[in-house]
């Protein structure tokens, strides 16, 4: 019969309008038609995969002429429809034909497809050409969640473990619904563990916070921790933190996150009309309540408490004309939260998750769900959850020492766009209307960065005079010369030049972010120094900055004012240099540096400082020992201990504190528990002023021996002959600590090059 059967299957693409005559008929005609090489064999097959999936798959098999006559485009869309409509109840025979065409026509088979094919085949055979095209999906698609549930399937089938956390960690982010969310981490739960530092996060509410768990596990895997997560009881938020039986002090968080209702602590905002006295006096009780709680936690804590903001599921009861109320329902929430703020600003470590800005910007539905509300408690929209558990991840990572230290970027499409080179000065897009205000805006981002103690660099394969003739001149730019901590802008490659960058700036080269916008020099330097944070940066130059905003190795938990003049104090090491390389000698090069120090006892002051150099210092850090802010606050004041503070300045400039000893006093011996010096004062004898500081001291209190500890790891070689340079000798290693004592008859004296000024 003359067939013109794909104007008719595309009218009614089920065989449900046929009879089982018509259909065989068709199916009849079509294959004959696909036999004699008809010009329109790519409709033909398709109406053939439409009325008869698996004779489709065996005409595939049978037929070598298949490829000359079907577009590749078309045969991948007829693989993924026969994929899709085979039968549930599909049995060996049948799984074995569709197999055998999969692999015969394995490159124009989509991932879509070829992740539903892998859920219809059992598990009980090895297919290498499976975990092939696995892999091959894997880099043409590399979000596709039903491709990354099949690789982890094979990681897990072949033992991979690392491979298979790091792919449950894609799938995740690729799928961010709870289910996806609950299997990757219920999965891991199979997988031997990844060895990673532990993350111990507790979760407080009034109401139910059970969903965020997942999600809360991913973000903190994503970050290479292994999460440890407790929950409390139900409404149990305030005897967890009173009680001292409590399952929240048995755990022993390093983070706290509490979420507590406003529609919970005031029960009446569901009722309607509220007098405005009365809601005036309940919110202040309801902050009042929580701050307490807050502060009660810090007496026996010193980890950070995060606590979420003030909303409310029920409007004002005005309706419309809620904003003419005094004060309205917005207007009342926004002044609780002002004040819960303040509150908590008080208390050390103590901050304010503003939820309801969080969901907005982060284009999740905020808006409350009354159906869950009132069947499980629940008061966070369910697809808030990915966007709050990232938000958490935002304050676990600096918690962690997660921090790193320097951005660095390049330039052509990333700080401007266009290249310099081909468009000139006057044709890039860089400017104040769009293109070209996305990178303004990228650029005042960087700037912000900057004064949170953040280094910005620069990493371009370009012509330099180009590239510095727009970042000394262009009137749009924001970033400056002087903005850029290191520069290297030359056609080498990019990873030599991160190498040099990170010893310029004598930090580690995981200290690093790498920020490009093409996806080959990503992939190199991923390669190549697997070490460096790369940023995966979308297309699109507008969502640069809330990407670089999100991440959470670009937060602190507190900006101190040597962080602000970082940038300052690098610039000033360049003067150094340069007066290094003209002077005579070493000797004479300290000498003219005027260097200055002044060393004391820590105080109040210095708390936020003192903390950061215990968190963040590893390349001169004796034992890696970390005290956050309430430790330094504690220690301080422990008579069992003295916690000095050394300040430096030279003629170039003020370092400011720069080192920092712990030492407990225990007569006639004084130990030092941990000694930490930041590394852009490395080789001007620091070090050594801060140790004759301990000992004057430790001689005046009528001590006789000094007593240094020692821990070794892979990044604190700097440190690692500290006690041996002065004069200490080795006395015993137990475990990983090292012990070095010095007889205080040979006390370590200042460098004569160095004044002490007085406290």
């Amino acid at each position: 019969m003359t067939v013109r059967t794909p104007d008719v299957i595309a009218r009614n693409p089920s065989t449900d309008g046929f009879s089982r005559e018509t259909s065989h008929n068709l199916v009849r005609a079509i294959r004959a038609s696909l036999t004699a090489q008809s010009t329109d064999a790519a409709a033909l097959l398709e109406a053939y995969v439409a009325l008869d999936a698996l004779g489709a798959a065996r005409w595939l098999l049978d037929s070598g002429a298949v490829r000359a006559l079907i577009p590749p485009a078309r045969l991948s869309a007829a693989l993924a429809t026969l994929i899709e409509r085979l039968p549930v109840d599909l049995n060996d025979d049948g799984r074995e034909i569709v197999e055998a065409v999969a692999r015969t026509h394995a490159d124009a088979l989509p991932p879509d497809a070829l992740a539903a094919l892998w859920s219809r085949l059992p598990r009980d055979r090895e297919r290498t050409w499976l975990r092939d095209e696995v892999e091959r999906a894997l880099t043409a698609a590399p979000g596709n969640a039903g491709v990354l549930r099949a690789a982890v399937a094979l990681a897990i089938q072949a033992g991979d473990a690392p491979r298979a956390h790091a792919l449950l960690t894609r799938l995740g982010r690729a799928d961010s619904t709870l289910a996806t969310t609950t299997y990757v981490r219920n999965t891991r739960k199979t997988l031997p563990p990844t060895g990673a530092p532990p993350a111990r996060v507790a979760l407080l509410s009034s109401y139910t916070i059970d969903p965020l768990i997942p999600f809360v596990d991913l973000e903190c895997h994503a970050l290479g921790l292994a999460p440890e997560i407790y929950l409390a009881p139900f409404n149990t938020w305030a005897r967890e933190v009173i009680d001292e039986a409590s399952g929240l002090r048995r755990f022993d968080p390093d983070l706290v996150f509490l979420s507590v209702a406003i529609d919970d602590l005031i029960p009446s905002l569901s009722r309607g009309h509220v007098p405005a006295e009365v809601l005036a006096e309940e919110g202040e009780g309801a902050v009042r309540r929580v701050v307490e709680v807050a502060a009660r936690f810090r007496t026996w804590a010193s980890t950070p408490l995060v606590v979420h903001s003030f909303h409310s599921a029920f409007g004002g009861p005005a309706g419309i004309l809620d904003g003419r109320e005094e004060p309205s329902r917005a207007a009342w929430l926004a002044e609780l939260n002002v004040g819960l703020a303040e509150a908590l600003r008080a208390l050390p470590s103590c901050y304010l998750l503003d939820v309801s800005d969080l969901l907005l910007r982060g284009s999740a539905p905020s808006g409350d769900n009354p159906k869950l509300r009132h069947l499980a408690s629940m008061r966070l929209p369910s697809a808030g959850l990915p966007v709050i558990a990232r938000a958490y991840a935002r304050y676990i990572a600096p918690c962690k020492g997660l921090t790193r230290k320097c951005v660095v970027l390049d330039l052509d499409n990333t700080l401007w766009g266009g290249v310099v080179g081909e468009d000139g000065l006057s044709g890039i897009r860089l400017g104040h209307t769009s293109p070209g205000s996305e990178f303004v805006e990228f650029q005042e981002f960087l700037r912000a960065l900057s004064q949170r103690g953040i280094l910005l660099a620069v990493n371009s394969k370009n012509n330099p005079d180009d590239a510095l003739e727009v970042i000394r001149s262009h009137e749009s730019m924001i970033l400056r010369e002087s903005a850029f901590s290191a520069v290297r802008i030359n056609w080498r490659p990019k990873h030599d030049n991160m190498i040099e960058i990170a010893e310029e700036l004598n930090i580690g080269v995981d200290s690093l972010v790498f920020v490009d916008d093409n996806p080959d020099e990503r992939a190199l330097m991923r390669q190549a120094l697997p070490q460096v944070l790369t940023v995966e940066l979308p297309h699109d130059a507008s969502l640069y900055r809330s990407v670089l905003e999100d991440l959470p190795q670009l937060q602190v938990l507190a900006v101190t004012e040597e962080d602000r003049m970082r940038v300052g104090h690098l610039y000033a090491n360049r003067q150094r240099q340069e007066v290094k390389i003209d002077a005579a000698s070493l000797d004479d090069y300290l000498r003219s540096l005027a260097v200055a120090v002044e060393c004391a006892r820590a105080t109040p002051a210095m708390f936020p400082r003192l903390a950061q150099l215990f968190q963040r210092t590893n390349q001169f850090n004796a034992t890696t020992r970390r005290y956050d802010i309430s430790d330094v606050s504690r220690l301080s004041q422990d008579p069992a201990f003295r916690l000095y503070g050394l300040k430096a300045r030279d003629r170039f400039g003020d370092h400011g504190l720069v080192a920092a000893a712990l030492v407990r006093i225990t007569a006639p011996l004084w130990t030092i528990d941990s000694f930490v010096m930041s590394c852009r004062v490395i080789g001007y004898g620091i070090e050594t002023s801060l140790l004759a500081e301990v000992c004057a001291e430790a001689i005046a209190a009528g001590a006789t021996r000094l007593e240094g500890e020692f821990i070794a790891t892979s990044k604190n070689v700097p440190a690692k002959d500290l006690y041996a340079r002065h004069g200490f000798a080795w006395r015993e290693t137990t475990g990983a600590v090292e012990r070095w004592e010095l007889d205080l008859a040979a006390a370590v004296r200042v460098p004569p090059w160095i004044a002490r000024e007085p406290q």
